[in-house]
């Protein structure tokens, strides 16, 4: 398993998560076991994905592919995503 987190920068929040949305067969394929959005508090148009994916090579193919960038130009991404893998080193409790 691997976190990914996902910055980016959108013209128009509501439009890129409806894109998002549709788009979830894409993460699934992938390996997506699930994504937590943010958007940076001020400014909505700054979002963080967080998602976890069962296999990095299956993610990371995703991420790279033409399909992924598609989605993300008609969404309204500006620019390429900042796309970051993740290694847990610790959980700890609350």
């Amino acid at each position: 398993m691997i976190h990914v987190l996902v910055r980016a920068t959108v013209e128009d929040l509501q439009r890129w998560k409806s894109i998002f949305e549709e788009n979830a067969p894409l993460r699934k394929n992938a390996g997506s076991m699930g994504v937590h959005v943010y958007s940076k508090a001020g400014d909505p148009n700054e979002v963080m994905i967080l998602g976890e994916y069962a296999d990095k090579e299956k993610a990371m193919q995703m991420f790279q592919s033409q399909e992924f960038r598609e989605a993300a130009a008609r969404a309204g991404v500006k620019g390429p995503p900042e796309v970051t893998f993740l290694d847990e080193v610790v959980k700890l409790p609350a």
